[in-house]
């Protein structure tokens, strides 16, 4: 009885949570992010992918434009699963994030790799920190953009945004701020600002490249079997297959 209790729940969540992202689709306001007149952007990302999960079709607007900095190399995607090493890990998701983006139309030299911890952020790192406050400074966006705070639900997700504050109220200028979305479409959260939110609308061809950029981090598999970048759920991948981008505009 507990099982079918357990799988009738899982069920019944998995209902709730493509339905929440049906009205989702359906009310989202046709605002282009572009109204802002950005020129020049920077999009830090956790883990290599959280970048094409929720910005792809901006890499691909923006292309020379856009410097990305991915903060861990996602090491920390097969722990509990086998006896592959972190450092294996990393090395190969970075190097599906350099092929990756370099697809998109990122500048190679425009894609930073730090090296916090894979699920630690929130512990801090004096080095990478100053790293990132370096870069930050020297690529002076007019906006920045990192992953959803309120909605995204993981820890590594939320503390970007922390870290991404913190340096803003140390700079000589002040960025735009936008969050982008990728495990808020999985989450039933319900409340959150709709004035804030703008949308933006990829062209055919740069749907099908962010459709390819999905499966080309998503698919590739490690020695176990399993996808390096660890088994993300289908709904979350069949989500950020969609011709728009989310983004909420935020403050410090």
């Amino acid at each position: 009885m507990q099982f079918v209790f357990s799988y009738s729940r899982s069920c019944m969540e998995t209902i709730v949570r493509n339905i929440r992202l049906y009205i989702l689709r359906i009310f989202l306001r046709k605002r282009h992010i572009l109204e802002e007149l950005i020129k020049h952007i920077l999009i830090i990302a956790p883990h290599p992918d959280d970048e094409v999960l929720g910005c792809a079709g901006l890499i691909q607007q923006y292309k020379e434009k856009a410097h990305v900095i991915i903060l861990t190399g996602g090491g920390g995607s097969h722990r509990g699963c086998c006896q592959e090493r972190e450092e294996t890990i990393k090395d190969e998701r970075r190097k599906l994030a350099i092929k990756i983006n370099t697809h998109l139309g990122l500048p190679k030299e425009n894609l930073y790799l730090l090296d916090y911890t894979d699920g630690h952020i929130k512990e801090g790192n004096e080095i990478e920190y100053s790293k990132l406050s370096a870069l930050i400074s020297q690529i002076k966006p007019q906006a920045i953009f990192f992953p959803k705070q309120n909605g995204e639900g993981w820890p590594d997700h939320i503390e970007a945004g922390n870290i991404v504050k913190r340096i803003c109220q140390e700079l000589s200028f002040s960025p735009l701020m936008y969050e982008y979305c990728v495990w808020f479409w999985y989450y039933n959260v319900w409340r959150f600002d709709w004035k804030k939110v703008f949308t933006l609308k990829l062209t055919t061809e740069e749907y099908k490249k962010k459709i390819q950029a999905i499966d080309d981090y998503t698919l590739p598999e490690a020695p176990c079997g399993k996808p390096w970048s660890g088994m993300l759920p289908r709904l979350l991948i069949n989500a950020t297959k969609w011709n728009k981008e989310l983004f909420f505009k935020c403050e410090i």
